[in-house]
């Protein structure tokens, strides 16, 4: 290593004076230009796309602030409006009445927090439909359910066990 340092030296000194200058001259421009390609414009492209992209990134955490402030609206105003077992049990029967399945219901129970209700020659499709939307109106959760088929088509014997919503 001391040998190479000693020759570049030598070869160094054997340069005339404008040949050095101009080696100079030339690794101060290899110099400028690798900082320039290696640090600078780097940072200066990044710079740009992080401009370009900001306002959306803004408007996205806007519109998530937005949803996180309903998000928790709504969880208060459902923790305050819980009802009560028998008010869901109304709600049930005027649902079930509002669907036209009151002929066919056989049997609606409360039992604390638990609701069993029967249904015999139901029409399948219009019980289906009246489960989704009682289900989400009053945010029952199914616990068991068993259906039958009935002779008659599309009707069946239906027998489902509903539980409340937990309080908070």
């Amino acid at each position: 290593m001391t040998a190479m340092l000693e020759r570049l030296v030598q070869w160094w000194a054997a340069l005339q004076t404008r040949e050095r200058r101009m080696l100079s001259m030339g690794g101060v421009v290899l110099a400028v230009l690798s900082l320039y390609f290696l640090a600078f414009e780097p940072a200066y492209v990044g710079r740009q796309r992080v401009q370009a992209e900001l306002p959306g990134l803004r408007a996205q955490l806007a519109q998530m602030e937005a949803l996180g402030t309903e998000a928790r609206q709504l969880s208060a105003k459902t923790s305050e409006s819980v009802e009560s077992p028998a008010q869901v049990k109304d709600s049930l029967e005027k649902s079930i009445k509002a669907a036209g399945l009151t002929a066919s219901l056989t049997q609606l129970n409360l039992a604390g927090e638990l609701i069993d209700l029967r249904f015999r020659g139901a029409s399948f499709a219009v019980w289906l439909t009246w489960l989704d939307s009682a289900l989400r109106e009053t945010r029952l959760r199914i616990v068991d359910v068993s259906l039958e088929r009935d002779a008659d088509p599309g009707k069946v014997t239906a027998r489902l066990t509903l539980e409340l919503p937990r309080r908070p």
